[in-house]
């Protein structure tokens, strides 16, 4: 994928034709330049991370700058994937969004949540957001996500040549997944027009 391309597409076409065709499509930047048979190698991806975290296949997706070679985040200004990016994945699980919102919820009362600005911004739009390299949080559930991921981190990154941190994005519902984003490109969107 081309930036100006890009740039090129999401200047003529709608939000959520953008969404559809740049984050929730088959084609990940990433494998393909990475992996041998890209195609078949985000199935895997999708199907090792299915069973260990107990998600329907069809929940899990990769976004960001590891889906497109380019940050769609309106600050970033089309930052490339790099050494330093994160791994960006959206797990569609409503019971583990509940549960970790009301984690964060039990940790806030008994004493301040680091991030406590960020979090309360995210769960407003429908997601938490956990990284594998995020501190223990003190909390039973935190604890456990923490230990399940820790767990295969070294199997995904010689499985699938990710040595990246991952950033899991746990939504409510695949509605939330979709507002977000396509809120993300109508500013992205508005920025690209203001330069030109």
């Amino acid at each position: 994928m081309k930036k100006q391309e890009i740039i090129n597409y999401i200047q003529t076409n709608c939000e959520l034709d953008i969404y559809y065709r740049y984050l929730i499509g088959q084609t990940v930047w990433y494998f393909q330049n990475y992996g041998e048979d890209f195609s078949t190698d985000y199935d895997e991806f999708k199907k090792f991370i299915s069973i260990k975290l107990n998600v329907p296949f069809n929940n899990i997706a990769i976004v960001g700058s590891a889906k497109t070679k380019y940050s769609f985040s309106p600050s970033k200004e089309f930052k490339e994937f790099d050494d330093k990016s994160d791994f960006d994945l959206v797990i569609v699980s409503r019971d583990t969004f509940k549960n970790i919102w009301s984690a964060y919820k039990a940790i806030s009362l008994e004493r301040h949540l680091a991030g406590y600005g960020n979090k309360c911004s995210n769960v407003f739009n429908g997601f938490v957001s956990i990284k594998d390299s995020d501190p223990t949080y003190g909390n039973g559930v935190l604890e456990e996500w923490q230990r399940k991921v820790r767990t295969f981190k070294a199997e995904l990154q010689l499985k699938f040549n990710i040595q990246h941190d991952i950033n899991y994005r746990i939504y409510s519902d695949w509605e939330s997944v979709q507002y977000y984003h396509v809120k993300g490109i109508a500013k992205l969107k508005g920025k690209i027009n203001e330069a030109n």
